[in-house]
């Protein structure tokens, strides 16, 4: 077995050979939620300066504390349970609980925050963070809530572009229907001299749910366009809905409407992989090693989200929700309180959150409701 290929990739290569090849959907939740080998479940830094990507969060603390007064101007009771789903390394939550501590006394008395996390490694992360919190802050899964659906505000913030996606591409018109043709992307086995290694190829889709996506989301694609199909984030609707006995649903992320992501600027799609903050060109190398992402598709979200009882209250840019949110009042807060923000990092921290060509630009904010 060639020497550079990672110990998941072997896994992989070993049960495509018992069972034949699997979607890249089965091959990305391999690669990334492994129980004991996947991305997010190995200790390796993730996040940050010594990990391979940045997320809003550890760009500064304002941008928690603005959600966290979004999330006091929705849900005006003194009895607040916010659950976060996908929680990273907690730094998102401490600044959430800081902020409400702080300005908000008579809410953080009667606070239940509850952080949904599938990885070990990020729950070991979150706990050690959050010591400080302990009486606020649980751990619980969707199907544990939704024993006993509980009434306030569920969010996220990049969790459903890392969700496994299925990939398609447009062959043809079918003449007899007058629907669009698909082809879904497998993983298969290649070689690379004698040595076997991970390959993509194209094969009928695997589900009629995949067509079913494209036409729900109003998209005309092209022959040879591809599209990656986030079912999972269906899925996920649907368990926060049964979780969530009435409130709000804050979806944070890097994405997009339908009519934008699946257009001719985005023929090859959207799927991304980073290793020590470079964009890969292939997910199948350094496979548990590197992250694989893509675009959130707003639209879909939208549209499935009617059938899983949500209501949009609002879709808009990260930037104008932080502004709309107090952002600049808050950092002139916290810039009083320490006397000083003349550190130059933390000046372009604070910017990116804000101006355009900052982290902000390509992410989105969708405020859901259900009654």
């Amino acid at each position: 077995m060639n020497s550079s290929s990672t110990e998941l990739e072997r896994r992989i290569i070993a049960r495509i050979r018992s069972e034949g090849p699997i979607t890249f959907r089965q091959f990305m939740q391999a690669a990334l939620y492994d129980e004991n080998l996947g991305y997010y479940n190995t200790e390796r830094a993730k996040i940050g300066a010594e990990g391979d990507y940045y997320t809003s969060s550890n760009v500064h603390a304002a941008f928690g504390r603005a959600i966290a007064r979004q999330m006091i101007d929705l849900w005006n009771q003194s009895a607040l349970t916010i659950v976060e789903m996908g929680a990273g390394t907690g730094r998102l939550a401490e600044d959430i609980l800081t902020s409400i501590r702080e300005d908000q006394t008579s809410v953080f008395e009667r606070l239940s925050y509850v952080i949904v996390e599938t990885s070990q490694e990020m729950r070991r992360l979150q706990r050690e963070r959050l010591d400080g919190f302990s009486e606020q802050v649980s751990w619980h899964s969707l199907e544990e809530i939704a024993r006993r659906p509980v009434a306030g505000i569920f969010f996220s913030n990049e969790l459903i572009d890392a969700l496994p996606v299925h990939r398609v591409r447009q062959v043809a018109e079918a003449v007899s229907l007058g629907a669009p043709s698909l082809e879904e992307q497998y993983v298969t086995i290649g070689y690379s001299g004698v040595e076997p290694r991970l390959t993509l190829k194209w094969g009928e889709p695997s589900s009629e749910r995949l067509a079913e996506y494209i036409e729900r989301c109003g998209a005309s694609l092209k022959e040879g366009w591809i599209a990656e199909i986030n079912l999972d984030s269906l899925d996920w609707l649907n368990q926060v809905s049964k979780a969530m006995e009435r409130g709000y649903l804050i979806t944070i992320d890097y994405g997009d409407v339908a009519s934008h992501l699946l257009g001719a600027d985005r023929r090859d799609g959207t799927l991304r992989s980073f290793h020590r903050h470079r964009l890969i060109n292939s997910p199948l190398e350094r496979v548990g090693h590197q992250d694989i992402t893509s675009s959130v598709n707003f639209t879909a979200l939208i549209e499935y989200g009617r059938d899983a009882g949500f209501e949009t209250v609002s879709y808009e840019r990260q930037s104008a929700f932080l502004l709309r949110n107090g952002l600049i009042e808050i950092i002139a807060k916290m810039e009083a309180s320490t006397g000083s923000i003349d550190d130059v990092k933390d000046r372009l921290a604070i910017k990116n959150l804000f101006l355009p060509g900052g982290v902000s630009d390509n992410f989105r904010v969708l405020i859901q409701c259900k009654a």
